[in-house]
């Protein structure tokens, strides 16, 4: 009921409590329950006789829908004499696998803060941003359907601090076979990736 009510202020900026009742079709008592609810979470405020998000919420409303959507994430590449850095992946999918050591960013964070974030928080490595080599779109399927879609940022760094490398080729039965693909065909790869900043 909660997630219902978020997604009317996907069309509405404010909406007084009768409206809200209106569109719902809801016992008012009910919705005065949930109402109360999402202010106490933070999630809605009352001004005068209207509900409305509040400002630091406004980053959801993309999110306010049924709609399954693509998963931005950036993989990072670090090379060394022996290879390049990959990981075991610890959760699926993929798991067992390894790849590319990666996640996904952050709002507001640019895809160099994102890269040199992920590395020093989930690895401990200081590094520095070098290159995007290629933006790609991947579909995990099991049989026909599709159970993930990936908009994969494939990028290079670099580091000065030891990392344990590995050679792809002669591991490439163990890599996740599209971390062995941007491995193999993009990252001698460079593309240009704008930052635009607009004003709501």
């Amino acid at each position: 009921m909660e997630k219902a009510i978020l997604k009317l202020f996907l069309n509405n900026h404010r909406m007084k409590f009768s409206d809200i009742e209106k569109f719902l079709k809801i016992r008012s008592n009910k919705l005065a329950y949930h109402i109360k609810s999402l202010i106490k979470k933070g999630m809605l405020e009352k001004n005068e006789n209207f509900y409305k998000l509040p400002d630091s919420k406004e980053y959801l409303i993309p999110y306010l829908t049924n709609k399954k959507s693509v998963l931005p994430v950036i993989l990072i590449a670090i090379k060394n004499s022996d290879g390049i850095f990959l990981v075991e992946r610890n959760k699926r999918p993929f798991k067992g696998k390894f790849g590319l050591p990666g996640g996904r960013i952050i709002l507001g964070e640019t895809v160099p803060k994102a890269t040199e974030r992920i590395m020093k928080k989930k690895f401990g490595a200081e590094c520095k941003f070098k290159k995007i080599n290629s933006i790609s779109m991947e579909f995990v399927k099991n049989g026909e359907r599709t159970i993930h879609s990936f908009l994969l940022i494939f990028v290079t760094a670099e580091t000065k601090e030891k990392i344990k490398c590995i050679d792809f080729e002669k591991n490439r039965s163990r890599i996740i076979s599209s971390d062995y693909y941007l491995i193999k065909n993009d990252i001698g790869r460079k593309i240009r990736l704008n930052n635009l900043i607009t004003k709501s």
